[in-house]
């Protein structure tokens, strides 16, 4: 199990998105955090940029499936990255394994 976490740009519905990967079992649970304020370093300075976040509970191996899923969809230059989650109680872990794709 992993959480996949997504950064969309604002023009992005990303309800849409979500639907998407619910409807197609990739997804078992996603929060979506609107106007997320992030800072970085470019050429010395600082920029602020925001962005939507998608937070999504699925299987670890159907991380491949949802980045072709979003890159067909939307292009490759959407950063996509996943955190595995390493304990999880039988609720929790029943939601994931009942609500996304047999593999």
């Amino acid at each position: 199990m992993v959480n996949i976490i997504i950064y969309l740009e604002q023009t992005i519905n990303a309800q849409h998105l979500v639907e998407d990967l619910l409807k197609e079992q990739l997804f078992a649970n996603v929060t979506i955090d609107k106007e997320n304020v992030s800072y970085k370093i470019e050429n010395g300075e600082i920029v602020t940029t925001i962005k939507t976040v998608i937070t999504a509970q699925t299987k670890s191996l159907l991380f491949t499936q949802i980045d072709n899923f979003i890159k067909e969809k939307y292009g490759a230059h959407i950063p996509i990255y996943c955190i595995p989650i390493t304990h999880a109680n039988d609720s929790f872990d029943s939601l994931i394994r009942e609500n996304t794709k047999k593999i």
